[in-house]
């Protein structure tokens, strides 16, 4: 039996980029007053409109408690405003604000810049078939944990 399986592969490639990311990009979104998750949550509101505090917990993949301390912290920068629906009085609308907005494009900087070092430091075209370009940059990650 293989132990490489093209979709299990992908998987682990995904989570170890994910984690990656997370460390590396952390102490600049602290800079800004953030964490990663506020940077996604922030990116899909501008991106998709307003979603209801269940809507970014499930397309995010996080458990309602940490979606409500997120949305707080939020609307406490004042990056994200929340109403109640007037379809139904337990759902919580989020709305990123104008303050949201204009930090967004240092979200997509961030996010960019370090794709961007993965890239050059892979060696990867942008153009580069999406398997291939995501195996270096994982191979990229764990050579350079193995290093530090």
């Amino acid at each position: 039996m293989t132990l490489q399986t093209f979709p299990g592969d992908l998987a682990q490639s995904f989570s170890i980029i994910h984690r990656a990311f997370q460390r590396d990009t952390q102490p600049i979104y602290k800079t800004l007053k953030l964490n990663v998750t506020n940077a996604y949550i922030l990116l899909l509101l501008e991106q998709q409109g307003e979603h209801s505090q269940n809507e970014l917990a499930k397309r995010l993949v996080i458990n309602k408690g940490q979606i409500t301390r997120e949305i707080k912290r939020l609307t406490e920068l004042g990056y994200v405003s929340q109403t109640q629906s007037l379809d139904n009085k337990t759902t919580n609308v989020i709305r990123i604000t104008a303050a949201g907005s204009q930090v967004v494009p240092k979200i997509v900087d961030i996010r960019n810049q370090w794709w961007q070092q993965r890239l050059d430091r892979s060696h990867i075209d942008v153009n580069a078939p999406f398997a291939e370009a995501l195996d270096k940059v994982m191979r990229e990650l764990i050579q350079r944990s193995k290093s530090v």
